[in-house]
């Protein structure tokens, strides 16, 4: 992986009478520094003395003024919902928190690394770490793509010969989409397609996560992925998938999750069969004939935060 990190969070600031830590679950504490102020006065005199750095802290607030404060000193920030501060609007600010029950660390973390563009990692299992792409993973992503049998080629008749997944764009066109795939998927809804690495290695080994796609005129959830043909056969996708089925129930608010397939990949079926998935149809949806897996859930966790934008151009995505 050649992420190699940036500024870690290790305090909360806030305003007294705006928030307050008690908020938190119990298990919050000593999770970090929390740092209450009267004023923002006194916020600025602990800055300049040294006391606390700026790139180190995440700012939860609930009046616009004390965001529009941290904002324009680039300091990471949070809005919550408070209902002592009615008629705010909390504008530039992409997090809004309208209840803190469910909070955790985690969640306090990757507001903060949104902020500071550091890729978030979804998932840590037995074999590998699941992240978001950054743009220093192109050479590596296009290398994955160019591994024979990885995506398709379409001979004379139109036909897919001999991968299931579509090529990439060429090298100068594919970084300008995977930079607008960052700011808007990513940042828009908080997931889409991220990248496989080897634990040991750190070598990516694949792709896979979640995106969007309509089936009958309703948007719905999608799980895509791909993984090495070096690696291909000892369970790493199984590991993979499984985590993302994890994430896509307990952070998504989707009733169920679909694959699509294509009938000749029987590697792909097994798999699908194996999570979890049942097949419901041949579908078009991809534009092309593919047959339709769909996964279930059972149980649904409520939100616990909203998301407030100003941009529109996860539209196009």
């Amino acid at each position: 992986m050649k992420w190699l990190g940036g500024p870690t969070l290790t305090t909360i600031l806030y305003i007294e009478g705006e928030w307050n830590p008690v908020l938190l679950p119990d298990e919050m504490d000593g999770a970090f520094f929390y740092d209450g102020y009267k004023d923002m006065q006194q916020m600025e005199t602990s800055f300049a003395s040294g006391e606390i750095q700026k790139a180190n802290c995440l700012l939860i607030a609930a009046v616009d003024e004390t965001l529009a404060w941290g904002m324009e000193r680039n300091i990471a920030a949070a809005a919550y919902a408070n209902p002592l501060f009615p008629g705010q609007t909390f504008s530039g600010c992409t997090m809004v928190i309208e209840g803190f029950e469910e909070v955790d660390a985690d969640f306090l973390v990757r507001i903060f690394e949104r902020f500071h563009h550091i890729p978030w990692t979804i998932a840590v299992t037995k074999r590998c770490v699941i992240r978001e792409f950054c743009m220093e993973d192109l050479d590596a992503l296009i290398s994955l793509y160019d591994q024979p049998g990885v995506t398709y080629q379409l001979d004379a008749k139109g036909q897919r010969q001999p991968g299931y997944i579509e090529p990439l764009f060429a090298r100068e066109e594919e970084a300008e989409y995977q930079q607008a795939y960052i700011t808007h998927m990513y940042g828009y809804y908080g997931y889409g397609m991220w990248l496989v690495f080897d634990r040991t290695t750190g070598n990516l080994i694949g792709r896979a996560g979640l995106e969007h796609r309509d089936f009958d005129g309703q948007t719905e959830l999608e799980m895509g992925y791909v993984i090495a043909p070096a690696w291909q056969g000892q369970g790493i996708a199984t590991e993979v998938c499984g985590a993302i089925i994890k994430f896509a129930r307990e952070e998504l608010d989707f009733p169920r999750l679909n694959a699509l397939t294509d009938a000749k990949n029987a590697a792909s079926i097994v798999l699908l069969e194996k999570l979890g998935f049942a097949y419901t149809e041949d579908s078009d949806a991809a534009g092309s004939r593919m047959r339709r897996y769909v996964y279930n859930f059972e149980h649904k966790k409520p939100y616990r935060y909203c998301l407030l934008y100003t941009s529109d151009a996860a539209d196009d995505l």
